[in-house]
């Protein structure tokens, strides 16, 4: 006896969705480079101009000794970047981190052009405090130290953001940035009072 519509066979039911065993998420591309990175010529050309700029508005209204010091700044910045970049990268090769070294070497360039930028803002005061006054070398010799502790600071931040994008540890980037940080402002003091004294 046929069946009736209502008796017939039910119609198949689709299999539920099952996730694949071992499927995961891949993980962020190493070369994925922050946002806000200071990447054209002119700006870094302009950083650079800040910084030599700011030493030589310490030196103006014939303080001769001052003038001899005034590339003691940009010295010390060129000194950090030449010695210690190296050490940057190949220890952080050497910890496996996921960062590229590419990464790397842009977060150092923009915190030296951002700290180049604001020593290129703060030049007209200094100046001015140069050719009025007897205070332009001490204050010029301050805002350098500033500048500096700003410019470390943003490197390490840099350095932290640009693990956590490639999809690294923050706590292990941290430490590590901490401790280049260090060995550079090492290397900047003393190449700073290397051409200052």
């Amino acid at each position: 006896m046929p069946l009736s519509e209502s008796e017939g066979v039910p119609a198949a039911v689709a299999p539920p969705l099952v996730p694949t065993p071992g499927a995961t998420p891949s993980p962020p591309h190493p070369d994925l480079s922050p946002p806000d990175f200071h990447a054209r010529p002119w700006v870094h050309a302009r950083a650079v101009g800040g910084i030599a700029a700011l030493g030589l508005a310490a030196g103006v209204a014939g303080q001769a000794e001052a003038l001899a010091r005034a590339p003691a700044g940009l010295a010390a910045a060129v000194g950090v970047i030449l010695l210690a970049t190296p050490a940057l990268v190949v220890g952080h090769q050497y910890l496996r981190m996921r960062a590229s070294p590419g990464a790397l070497l842009s977060a150092v360039a923009d915190a030296f052009t951002r700290g180049g930028v604001v020593a290129l803002g703060v030049s007209p005061a200094v100046v001015w405090l140069s050719a009025t006054s007897d205070l332009g070398p001490t204050v010029g010799a301050l805002v350098l130290f500033a500048l500096g502790a700003f410019v470390l600071l943003r490197t390490l931040l840099n350095l932290v953001d640009v693990e956590r994008l490639a999809g690294g540890s923050t706590e292990g980037a941290g430490t590590f940035a901490l401790l280049w940080t260090g060995l550079g402002g090492l290397i900047g003091l003393r190449l700073l009072f290397f051409f200052t004294f």
